[in-house]
């Protein structure tokens, strides 16, 4: 199975300290998985979060020590937005990691209410 994670799940992977806040479910899919991605989309937001004072960034180099796998955006990726008209208001890092996902094949790692009120098998609750 390959694996991507959403902001959020890769603080929680990439910091002990708040690694307690993935559920039993999503700690077994990591553990399970072939590969684990993290976006360069994430890098992005944690980098503006940081600029703004909400959050202490997590780096790249970090999240490859933690073995997790880069997942550059490209310009499929961008195309793939358009699967997603419901969430033309939402918060454009979801929906580019969300269409990421979409295109990789791979089970995406989420908090997001609105993106796991979408139904998709492929996104999963973080939280459970």
């Amino acid at each position: 199975m390959r694996l991507l994670l959403d902001t959020n799940s890769l603080v929680w992977v990439s910091d002990p300290k708040k690694s307690k806040s993935l559920g039993k479910q999503a700690v077994r899919q990591i553990k399970s998985a072939d590969v684990i991605y993290f976006s360069s989309v994430s890098m992005a937001e944690l980098t503006v979060k940081s600029m703004m004072g909400k959050i202490k960034k997590v780096s790249a180099k970090q999240a490859i020590e933690c073995g997790l796998l880069e997942l550059h955006f490209t310009s499929l990726h961008a195309e793939a937005i358009s699967n997603f008209q419901s969430l033309v208001r939402h918060d454009p890092f979801d929906r580019m990691l969300l269409a990421q996902a979409l295109v990789e094949g791979a089970t995406f790692l989420t908090s997001d209410r609105a993106l796991l009120d979408l139904g998709l098998p492929y996104v999963v609750d973080a939280t459970e």
